[in-house]
């Protein structure tokens, strides 16, 4: 008997359980110490707009990091400090032919300090990319490929307030009573992360650097995040939540905001190792593609990522996970809870599997409107392909390495869909890889479906990079894919699940429709419905 569950990325399916400490999952009302946002997309006049808000009472810093859409590469990354109750707002868009980031009347902490003109780096991005073939990577090519993709934000600590006379936290808070309304000292904060071989804190507790002296605790959770696709011409808005991990963390996750090579953690008199004497390659990123440096280790601006694990993870060489199913009795709504480890020296890879657990979808739903001058495409972004897929390698559930030239690592999926009437797709009509299937190659995919009829495509949210069309008999209905060709075996299941495996893929993502029609185009979201069936 299947045993699904169905979110919308607004979870409130953890009011089922308990929680199982240190076991990352979903959080149920969209706070959490992790946000993944699907898609951001600067094509053609478009804006994204994307926020982060500090519900607590306590301090948090924050990594927020941009990841291009074709191979999940890291193109720009910051710290962020956020005060009690305090929100950042910032704006991705095309300038000067550059993908830039701006920062339109926040003054929220951050390291770099300043992000007015902050435009994305494609250092990162293989200088074998040539997706037309023509031998040579053009720039063209790879501001299209900066253009669109995906972000996470990671919680690296809570900053309680002291009677310390010069502590980050008192200086990040804002003056209420100012004109204007600013923090009382960012330079406080980038004179503690510009400290001279300032390590990483993994430890709680109090640490000094440069006079600035800030007790640092584990991530509490409750960021929550939003993001918006704006185009004033066309007058297309695309508004989404982003999905909430919580559990992703129980030590502090902090490390300076430079590209110095991480050798040590702050507080530790041994180099290459933490305070409980394990290896610091356990911390490394799991980054699969092209932003590990091919010597010298890991860069301090590339961690935390969603490989990080926690002290106790790397202790105990595990990480587990919470996912939903049905039991195979009686239907009920049951936690799996899980766990991978000692399958591999490095708990990295531990993390990473964990993380995509409780993302993991075997299937997932939607509706698509093509009549008229309406156009629809699904947006499905796999958080962690960068931490699974390389030009050389692709561990499960991905089975296919990518192409250094077009960035793709295709999986091909089952798809099924009706109209509006109850009828079902013929069994071999779609133009692609095999009958009845379609292709998720990249690590943000922009599906475009085009009628068979009339083969005209459709541009919806304006993806060049990452766009990849598949053939519809109607205008109007819903469909599902099935992804569960695809999967993972955890090294131990703890409760709900006796099977064995997890089916399908870790994703999140949304539906955009819009209406076509140039000038008076309107637009809006709908959800992607996402199955979970482990078995």
């Amino acid at each position: 008997m299947m045993r699904i569950s169905t979110r919308s990325f607004a979870l409130i399916l953890l009011t089922f359980f308990s929680f199982t400490v240190n076991a990352v999952n979903l959080s149920r009302d969209a706070t959490g110490q992790v946000l993944l946002y699907p898609y951001y997309n600067v094509n053609q006049g478009n804006v994204t707009f994307v926020s982060v808000t500090n519900t607590t009472a306590v301090a948090k810093a924050v990594k927020v990091r941009f990841r291009e859409g074709v191979g999940g590469e890291s193109v720009f990354d910051f710290t962020l400090y956020l005060s009690p109750r305090d929100v950042w707002v910032g704006a991705v868009s095309q300038q000067s032919g550059a993908v830039r980031l701006s920062v339109p009347a926040d003054t929220s902490c951050t390291i770099p300090a300043t992000l007015a003109s902050a435009d994305f780096s494609a250092a990162r991005i293989d200088s074998a990319y040539d997706p037309d073939d023509s031998g040579t990577q053009s720039s063209a090519e790879v501001l299209e490929r900066l253009s669109e993709g995906h972000i996470e934000i990671i919680e690296l600590a809570e900053l309680p307030s002291t009677t310390d006379a010069n502590e980050i936290t008192a200086a990040i808070t804002h003056r209420q009573f100012a004109t204007p309304v600013t923090p009382i000292d960012c330079t406080v904060a980038v004179s503690f992360n510009d400290t001279v071989d300032l390590g990483a804190i993994l430890d709680a507790g109090s640490v000094t650097a440069s006079g600035v002296t800030q007790d640092f605790q584990s991530p509490g959770g409750g960021l929550i995040g939003n993001a918006a696709i704006f185009n004033a011409t066309s007058g297309i808005y695309f508004p989404y939540n982003a999905t909430a991990l919580r559990a992703f963390a129980s030590n502090p996750i902090w490390w300076p905001q430079n590209s110095e090579v991480f050798t040590h953690v702050e507080g530790v008199a041994t180099s290459g190792e933490d305070s409980a004497g394990n290896a610091i390659s356990n911390y490394r990123t799991a980054d699969e593609g092209t932003s590990v440096p091919s010597a010298g280790g890991t860069l301090n601006i590339d961690l935390p990522d969603l490989s990080t694990p926690s002290m106790a993870e790397v202790t105990a060489d595990s990480s587990a996970y919470m996912a939903f199913s049905h039991a195979t009795t009686g239907g009920e709504l049951v936690i799996n809870s899980g766990s991978f480890g000692g399958s591999v020296p490095d708990a990295k890879y531990d993390k990473a599997s964990a993380v995509g657990a409780a993302l993991t979808a075997n299937r997932i739903m939607g509706e698509y409107i093509n009549s008229g001058d309406y156009g629809t495409e699904w947006i499905v972004t796999f958080p962690t392909r960068y931490t699974k897929v390389s030009n050389s390698k692709a561990d499960a559930p991905f089975t296919t390495t990518e192409t250094a030239s077009s960035g793709m690592a295709c999986e091909n999926m089952l798809i099924d869909y009706w109209d509006r009437e109850e009828q079902k797709n013929s069994e071999s009509f779609i133009m692609g890889p095999e009958p009845n299937q379609i292709r998720f190659c990249y690590a943000a995919n922009v599906l475009s479906p085009y009628l068979t009829t009339s083969f005209d495509t459709i541009d919806v949210v304006y993806s060049k990079a990452a766009k990849l069309t598949f053939s519809l008999e109607y205008d109007d209905g819903w469909g599902y894919v099935d992804m569960s060709r695809r999967s993972v075996t955890p090294t131990l299941f703890n409760a709900g699940d006796p099977g064995g495996e997890l089916l399908g893929l870790p994703l999140i993502g949304f539906i955009a429709v819009a209406d076509t029609v140039t000038g008076t185009e309107r637009g809006g979201v709908f959800p992607l419905r996402v199955m979970a069936d482990e078995q």
